[in-house]
């Protein structure tokens, strides 16, 4: 057996439970079954309790999030006998963070569940949300913030599980003294106007008094190539930077830059940075699955920790992420590697709400209703 073989997906229930914890959703909501046998194939017939109107179970058997909440969802021994595989297709950005999904396709996590993963590097400013949406892909990782617009929007795609937590930081110039509050009228570089950095740093943004909307004009986001980041920083051609590793690390390594904040630290420090974003069709068409897809994911999440030297090799050896060995170890040991699906669903709700404070998600938009359409367990308790 080796090391990783003893790492399980997470708590399992008592072989003696006759059934599951009811399921409750980001907005406290709860979904119960009526029998073992709904569990794995059909809907339940009770009705949700706490917090879910009747009107909003309609909504929720129809094409929205109850295909993945209820019933089959909860993937038992049933489910699992039937799952019907077909090549499935994830997408990643080339950040040192991508390492679960890395890991699990080069350790055999994905073979070893019976799943066919083909990972896809984006292209340039490639829409990863309208393409995971659509269905083009089937899944990608990324924080949650940046899909929420889209999400409410009607882009079909839920969430599943936090897989890491750290990757992304503001950065400014070795020369600059200040705070976040400094920024105030400031260039700064993003990769694009959607990305993860942009919609979380708007947040350090707002609690430092500072209207992030680009309409509001008092910062200037200035959109280029990710991998030109670094050197407009050090040219000063930006006043800061907000990316993801490895890019966002190299203007400190090379002693030119200074982090101003992170999502590791801070008002705004999340469990997680990236979670599982899936294609909503393959979460209620096809729940089975895409729990497959989840566990041996997240897997390749609980690998890193302890296998860092390892883990960066693969990356870097493999060609998936641009950078050094050595430098990569040490980001990959900065991060948490934990993955939850419990921990995601309680920092969903107060995440949406801090983030419709940005303006980037309309006012209209509520919350609860927003996080319960946007998010689903696939019956993990873990």
């Amino acid at each position: 057996m080796s090391h990783d073989e003893n790492i399980g997906p997470g708590p399992r229930p008592e072989a003696g439970d006759p059934r599951p914890d009811p399921i409750v959703l980001p907005s406290g909501a709860v979904l119960a079954d009526d029998d073992a046998e709904e569990r794995t194939g059909g809907v339940s017939r009770r009705a949700l309790i706490g917090g879910v109107t009747a009107a909003a179970v309609g909504g929720l058997l129809v094409g929205g999030v109850g295909g993945g909440l209820i019933g089959r969802a909860t993937g038992g021994p049933k489910a699992a006998s039937t799952v019907a595989n077909r090549p499935l297709s994830v997408i990643y950005g080339g950040d040192v963070c991508d390492a679960p999904a890395i890991v699990a396709k080069e350790k055999g996590f994905f073979a070893e569940a019976g799943l066919d993963v083909t990972l896809h590097r984006t292209v340039g400013d490639e829409d990863i949300k309208a393409a995971v949406g659509s269905g083009q892909f089937d899944a990608s990782s990324g924080i949650f913030y940046s899909w929420l617009k889209p999400v409410s929007e009607g882009q079909n795609v839920r969430f599943v599980a936090g897989l890491h937590a750290g990757c992304l930081r503001l950065v400014a110039p070795k020369s600059f003294k200040g705070k976040v509050a400094d920024l105030k009228g400031a260039t700064i570089g993003i990769p694009s106007l959607s990305s993860s950095a942009t919609m979380f740093f708007s947040m350090d943004l707002l609690d430092a008094g500072i209207n992030p909307l680009p309409e509001a004009k008092q910062v200037n986001w200035k959109v280029l190539d990710p991998s030109t980041l670094a050197d407009a920083l050090k040219r000063g051609q930006v006043d800061a930077i907000a990316t993801s590793d490895p890019i966002a690390y190299r203007p400190i390594l090379d002693d030119y830059g200074v982090e101003l904040s992170s999502n590791m630290s801070g008002m705004n420090a999340q469990d997680y940075c990236c979670c599982t974003a899936l294609n909503g069709d393959l979460v209620t068409k096809e729940a089975p699955l895409a729990r497959k897809l989840i566990e041996a994911w997240c897997r390749g999440s609980r690998y890193v920790a302890g296998h860092e030297a390892e883990v960066a090799r693969i990356e870097v050896d493999k060609k998936y992420i641009a950078g050094d060995v050595a430098t990569i170890e040490k980001l990959l040991k900065g991060y948490g590697w934990k993955p939850s699906v419990t921990k995601l669903r309680a920092s969903l709700l107060p995440g949406i709400r801090k983030f419709q404070k940005t303006g980037y998600l309309e006012a209209s938009a509520d919350p609860e209703k927003l996080a319960d359409k946007a998010f689903t367990t696939l019956g993990i308790r873990w």
